[in-house]
């Protein structure tokens, strides 16, 4: 007869015991937890990262249509009493003055220009809003919807403010108030809503003092200035047609 079978011995086999496994289990679920979190880190600096990309985009392209209104600005005045005045006006909120329109994407031509901010339900906007500009005009008539267009917007405010070439550094006015003259310089300011902060270095364009040198059609009432910028208050109405 064959020998008897031996019993198996189990404590000589490998395997794992209740506590490695418990054991096991728990590092597993901190290896999870920390991917999940490098995971979420990743994904919100992405976020960021995608939100500050799209930031510098659109304030790149508010600079460029900023800086093209105030490089094509026209010198029109008005007549103000017994002087001729400027079509311009500028505070820290708000700026509006006449400017050249590129032929594309829409009708060339003069355009009255405004940019101003507005805030609804917790959103700050800078808006530009257009208009065609008619001789005789002396201040922003108001735009239609569709004239209408947000340049920036977010948790900021905007500020404006101008100042004059050859003025001491820091020279910078919250309202231009000199009707005989336009400024050289303005400066577009984006600041957070909260801390005052700026967000961005602020914009300053240059207006082309000598880019309009004659009127808009012959005898209006908009007729360049003299080629430093002022008028003469003592110059006769009627002989301030058209100077060179």
């Amino acid at each position: 007869m064959g020998s008897a079978q031996q019993p198996q011995d189990w404590n000589g086999q490998s395997g794992f015991t209740l506590i490695e496994l418990l054991v096991s289990l728990t590092i597993l679920t901190m290896l999870l937890g920390i991917v999940s979190s490098a995971l979420r880190t990743l994904s919100m600096h992405w976020n960021a990262n995608a939100n500050g990309i799209e930031r510098l985009e659109m304030i790149s392209r508010a600079f460029d249509i900023f800086e093209r209104d105030v490089s094509g600005m026209r010198r029109l005045t008005r007549i103000a009493d017994v002087d001729r005045r400027f079509i311009f006006s500028g505070t820290a909120s708000r700026l509006s003055f006449v400017t050249v329109e590129p032929p594309y994407p829409t009708a060339p031509g003069l355009y009255f220009v405004d940019y101003s901010n507005s805030a609804t339900n917790g959103k700050n906007e800078l808006i530009r809003a257009r208009a065609p500009y008619q001789a005789g005009m002396s201040a922003f008539p108001g735009a239609t919807p569709a004239n209408k267009v947000s340049l920036l917007d977010g948790p900021f405010a905007y500020q404006f403010s101008y100042a004059e070439k050859g003025k001491r550094q820091g020279s910078w006015l919250a309202t231009w108030k000199k009707p005989n003259r336009l400024p050289d310089l303005i400066r577009l300011q984006i600041v957070d809503a909260r801390s005052g902060d700026e967000i961005a270095q602020p914009f300053i364009a240059a207006v082309r003092a000598d880019a309009e040198v004659g009127c808009v059609s012959d005898g209006s009432d908009g007729c360049s200035a003299r080629t430093g910028g002022e008028f003469h208050q003592s110059t006769p109405v009627a002989n301030a047609t058209k100077e060179k």
